[in-house]
């Protein structure tokens, strides 16, 4: 079992704004996590005369939450603070990616990612199933994005 809170994950979450794209951590285990977050007006581009999230940044968050967060709550179990601060996570791999709705500022997206069938982590490396739904308004439950992603921590080099 992990020793830190989700609130102290989320504070370790390396990524900052303008590409923090996690606003919570709702729920958090050895099977899963569940995380949340509202997309902003300065996270959009503009698109045929729309402002839309870009695909680009849907990833980022499926990582952010799938892969960084629950990859810090798994090394929790055997490293430090501190140590964790001598490390850098990389995104390594993402595999039947499926983007499958627009999204816009004001939505709120939660983030669900398992293990699943492939998944695993093993010392620092994660790789685990995200799914991404519309949390609330009109489409609330509705896919918008699927996809296999894995994330890896090494030590920083200066």
């Amino acid at each position: 079992m992990s020793g830190w809170s989700k609130e102290k994950i989320l504070s370790l979450i390396p990524q900052q704004r303008p590409m923090r794209f996690v606003d919570d951590i709702l729920e958090l285990d050895e099977d899963h996590i569940l995380g949340v977050y509202t997309w902003k007006e300065e996270d959009a581009v503009e698109s045929l005369g729309r402002w839309i999230i870009p695909h680009a940044k849907l990833i980022e968050m499926a990582a952010q939450i799938g892969n960084v967060a629950w990859c810090i709550y798994y090394m929790s179990r055997s490293v430090s603070e501190e140590e964790l601060s001598r490390m850098v996570g990389f995104f390594a791999e993402i595999r039947r990616a499926e983007c499958k709705k627009l999204v816009f500022p004001g939505d709120k997206i939660a983030c669900f990612a398992s293990f699943g069938e492939e998944g695993y982590f093993r010392s620092n490396k994660l790789l685990s199933e995200v799914q991404m739904q519309f949390d609330g308004g009109p489409q609330d439950g509705e896919d918008v994005f699927e996809g296999l992603l894995s994330g890896l921590w090494a030590p920083r080099t200066e």
